[in-house]
């Protein structure tokens, strides 16, 4: 049974029309994408926009709001989402994530460097990875925060694992759970707690957590669970040399839960990089990011060099 159908008016700009439809999978996996239609595009390039490991729509509504308002804009959920239909044996890879971003593309009918390419976290990085194999090339790439890497603690692992099944955990948060509860709850808990208090900067990016919590709260627990075992062990290093489009790689340096020197080392790589340090995360969610966007889209079909202060 498909998803009940949700209200996205308050995400988008007066007069924008909302389409929803989905996207059936080769390996019929069903993604759900919501299109956003400006009755006046100022910019003739929709921007296809991924968001992060089980991100909702809600922490993007003022970057939204900006944004289409002058831009079409297809907001798609990668299969690790609630929204997202999945057979008992699907994968949740990075290299899986990547290949649906080809067919995506595909079932949205984009043509060779004629759309903007825009993933966050996990998704940004899954654009890099598949980047090789697009069959037709964006005219330019947003990348926000991309992991190098998802090394997290052996001890984080090994709980996401057997969450759900060992009593421990329970005590681990210091509130025990009803029996029915627990699989659908425990590992929710481990993940707000060890993001609340080992990886994020409460006290100069909290919305990061407010993010993290939003997402953590709406994710389905089977999905999580499987997509964090299996982005685990991969690493981006080797996929750079593949990339040649141009890239607005956006980052927030009081964020501690991207590795922030990872990201500057990643810039340094990619052949074309333009580096944009918005701090935290209030502002690379929200409409200031899409103003320094615009101004990086206008200087390249222009021509003119970049500068964050034309804004």
């Amino acid at each position: 049974m498909l998803p009940e159908k949700e209200d996205f008016t308050e995400f988008c700009s007066p007069g924008v029309k909302i389409m929803e439809q989905r996207a059936t999978l080769t390996d019929k996996v069903s993604l759900r994408i919501i299109s956003f239609h400006p009755p006046l595009e100022r910019y003739r390039m929709p921007v296809i926009m991924i968001p992060g490991l089980v991100s909702v729509m809600l922490s993007f509504k003022y970057l939204l709001l900006e944004l289409t308002s002058c831009f079409v804009v297809h907001y798609v959920e990668t299969r690790e989402k609630s929204s997202s239909l999945t057979p008992d044996d699907a994968d949740f890879s990075i290299s899986q994530i990547g290949k649906d971003i080809i067919e995506v593309l595909s079932d949205l009918d984009v043509k060779d460097k004629q759309y903007i390419l825009f993933g966050a976290s996990l998704c940004a990085t899954a654009i890099i990875d598949c980047y090789r194999n697009l069959k037709v090339m964006p005219f330019c790439m947003v990348l926000i925060e991309p992991n190098a890497s998802f090394d997290y603690p052996k001890w984080s692992l090994l709980l996401i694992r057997f969450s759900g099944k060992i009593d421990i955990l329970m005590a681990l948060m210091r509130k025990p759970l009803k029996l029915k509860e627990r699989n659908s709850a425990a590992l929710k808990r481990i993940a707000k707690w060890y993001i609340k208090n080992l990886r994020v900067n409460k006290k100069e990016d909290f919305e990061m957590y407010r993010i993290s919590s939003r997402a953590i709260d709406a994710a389905n627990p089977g999905k999580l669970k499987k997509t964090v075992l299996s982005i685990y062990p991969y690493k981006i290093w080797s996929n750079l040399k593949y990339v040649h489009t141009p890239i607005l790689l956006v980052t927030a340096s009081k964020d501690k839960f991207h590795r922030h020197d990872d990201l500057l080392k990643m810039s340094s790589l990619l052949e074309n990089c333009t580096y944009l340090d918005l701090e935290s995360h209030k502002r690379t969610n929200g409409a200031e990011f899409v103003y320094h966007f615009r101004a990086f889209l206008d200087n390249l079909i222009t021509g003119n060099p970049w500068s964050d202060k034309c804004i």
